[in-house]
């Protein structure tokens, strides 16, 4: 299709997700309507394909350009009886996230990004604040087909053999796949749950995740995490970032025949706490956990556990 470009995965991706030390807190604060924006559009990402529907006004249209140039339109009934087919037949959702809000009044738009393991889309929504509260009227949307469709394939836990020379790099081959999550001990404001995508870059001798956690069915964060090892300073090293500008760094250390990740924070009291996130593979997934000192490693105070099992 005309309109349809193709296009390289990007060199450096810098984003990929984990649920570290501290994310599990609710984002900076919005206005109300802003907020109301984002959980309409938190639906149309949801994992669970039988919500995507109640984000939409009934009446909205998707909209592309055909291989001719002709405005291709899709009615929403089609879109959604897509979604169940797919759905269905197994088929993964891409990951999601979103890249902005502008909001003027009763209107709205808002750009998010979908990936696959074939191709990037680019959704622009179209947002109106009627008797129903926040509703996307209409979806206008770009795809770029990845060209090497098959190298990102993470379909299975397993990975295939990879062509990065450090076996340290391979350290963390477990954690690719496609993974529901979910957090304990559970805070008094309910549980968290997610999802989390994880695969192989750079030839193999990093993992990018991106996860996306919620608690009572609204963000808690939605993050990224680069996993990389240095060949030349032999450091493993884990960086972190989400929507809400945390920003994170980590080093590793091999512990007891594994890696374990460190970085320092200030407390809210002016002192220093240690953090430690190890990881652990568990039946056919796995587990984060995470842990703070504030007497520099002496003693621990576990803070979270996050499973990572197979998404179905």
């Amino acid at each position: 299709m005309r309109r349809i470009s193709t296009f390289q995965w990007p060199a450096l991706a810098l984003v990929f997700s984990l649920s570290l030390v501290g994310t599990a807190q609710l984002r900076q604060a919005e206005d109300p309507e802003t907020a109301a924006i984002r959980n309409v559009v938190q639906t149309y990402i949801s994992p669970d394909p039988s919500k995507v529907g109640t984000a939409f006004y009934p009446a909205a249209n998707l909209y592309m350009a055909s291989d001719q140039g002709d405005i291709r339109v899709i009615p929403l009934s089609q879109f959604l009886e897509n979604i169940a087919k797919g759905a269905a037949a197994g088929q993964q959702r891409p990951v999601m996230s979103i890249d902005f809000i502008d909001r003027v009044g009763i209107a709205a738009t808002v750009r998010i990004t979908e990936i696959s393991a074939s191709a990037r889309v680019t959704d622009y929504f179209s947002l109106v604040n009627g008797k129903d509260g926040w509703k996307i009227v209409s979806k206008t949307f770009n795809v770029e087909l990845k060209t090497d469709a098959a190298s990102t394939t993470i379909s299975s836990p397993t990975p295939p053999a990879s062509p990065c020379p450090s076996n340290e790099a391979h350290a963390f081959d477990y954690m690719v796949g496609y993974w529901s999550t979910s957090e304990s001990p559970a805070s008094a404001a309910g549980a968290s749950t997610g999802t989390s995508r994880t695969e192989r870059i750079l030839n193999g001798c990093a993992l990018w995740e991106h996860r996306y956690v919620e608690q009572n069915g609204k963000e808690l964060f939605d993050a990224h995490v680069v996993l990389g090892y240095d060949a030349l300073t032999k450091r493993m090293l884990l960086f972190y970032v989400d929507d809400a500008a945390h920003t994170q760094l980590y080093e590793g250390k091999r512990e007891n025949g594994t890696w374990a990740f460190y970085r320092e924070r200030p407390g809210d009291n002016g002192e220093t706490i240690l953090i430690r996130v190890t990881y652990a593979e568990k039946g056919k997934g796995f587990t984060q956990t995470v842990e703070r000192s504030k007497d520099n490693g002496k003693t621990w105070d576990k803070g979270s556990v996050a499973t990572y099992k197979p998404k179905s």
